[in-house]
């Protein structure tokens, strides 16, 4: 009788700031995976990439915050790089 796998579920470990604040969004809400996957695919540079998720992750404590939309996160860092 063979015995039976466990199967070992291997946890990626983020190997930059940018990915590990995604992960650490996604761990406490997997919901939101799609809005955090908008700002990972903007054409923003890494930098403004964690600016946008800043102020997505901020967005989320206030239910009126515009920056609970991750487009308009998006544009706002988008905005801070340009000016």
């Amino acid at each position: 009788m063979a015995a039976a796998r466990s199967k070992k579920i291997v946890e990626e470990v983020p190997d930059t700031p940018l990915k590990a604040l995604a992960a650490d969004i996604l761990r406490d809400r997997a919901e939101l995976k799609p809005s955090v996957e908008i700002v990972m695919n903007s054409d923003l540079d890494e930098e403004g990439k964690t600016a946008a998720l800043l102020l997505f992750q901020g967005g989320l404590e206030d239910p009126w915050d515009a920056m609970r939309n991750p487009h308009k996160a998006v544009a706002a860092a988008r905005l801070a790089q340009a000016g």
